[in-house]
């Protein structure tokens, strides 16, 4: 399997809902309601979009062997 570096774009935001999955199964109050209970989603999410980020690329035309230039 080859794994490419993720677009960042994707890493900042998987590392925003990481963050938030974090801080919301932490004993902690936060101003956003209904987060409290989902934080394992959260966070899988976040692994689950980075994951398939490494995974996916976008394909180059020049990039592809066996095509004309």
């Amino acid at each position: 399997m080859i794994l490419h570096a993720p677009n960042i774009a994707l890493l900042v935001m998987t590392g925003c809902l990481a963050m938030l999955g974090v801080l919301a199964a932490l004993p902690i109050e936060l101003p956003i309601s209904g987060l409290t209970g989902n934080s394992a989603w959260y966070i899988f999410l976040a692994w689950f979009l980075l994951s398939a980020g490494c995974i996916v690329t976008m394909r180059d035309d020049h990039a592809i062997e066996g095509r004309p230039k």
